[in-house]
């Protein structure tokens, strides 16, 4: 669980992020159906899993500041184009490529994949705009999104040991913690940085 300071149109308040693993002990939110029922959940989680959080806080204060501000989130990766009566339909981002938000990728892929989109069309500005264009933006993003997704559900378990290692070096060495941020300017190096120097 995450903390975040937050400022809303209500004031100042603290966002819970929880990221559970799906069907775990953790995974109490799906399907909720009000704020009220949400909220509940939320302080039987934090009471259980969290008891130092919970401890802080004040029961008679705690719920939410918009009653609609409770999204549970599963992260799934679909094929961006699909055809509906003739017509192609394609989507970028969050729409078709929803990833956890532990990496904060979600600004990255969803400006690559625009850009690959608007490339996509350029190059088929005077072909017919079908299954086959929607193919061919999907090769363009399939191995970004492959890369950035692979690394993000790597960061939600335990880390492999040459990443820990490479973490510890982070905390000494100032080169090496430059090295680890660029991940996520650029998260085709954590891929490398996670899965290349496994397989060396």
């Amino acid at each position: 669980m995450f903390e975040i300071p937050s400022m809303t149109e209500q004031g100042p308040v603290t966002i819970l992020f929880i990221m559970a693993i799906p069907k775990s002990d953790l995974d109490v939110f799906k399907g909720m159906k009000n704020g009220e029922e949400f909220t509940c959940k939320m302080s039987d989680a934090v009471q259980r899993f969290f008891p130092h959080v919970y401890k802080r806080m004040d029961m008679e204060k705690f719920k939410l500041c918009d009653e609609n501000g409770y999204p549970a989130i599963t992260s799934v990766i679909r094929k961006p184009y699909l055809m509906v009566h003739d017509k192609l339909v394609v989507g970028c981002g969050d729409s078709v490529f929803l990833n956890d938000p532990i990496t904060g990728q979600g600004c990255n892929l969803s400006s690559f994949c625009a850009e690959q989109l608007y490339e996509t069309l350029i190059e088929w500005k005077h072909s017919k705009w079908d299954g086959e264009m929607g193919e061919s933006y999907w090769k363009r993003t399939k191995q970004y999104v492959k890369e950035i997704t692979e690394w993000t559900n790597a960061m939600t378990g335990p880390l492999p040991e040459h990443v820990v290692q490479l973490l510890m070096q982070g905390a000494q060495d100032q080169d090496k913690a430059n090295e680890i941020a660029q991940w996520f300017a650029d998260p085709t190096t954590a891929f490398e940085a996670f899965f290349s120097r496994m397989n060396v």
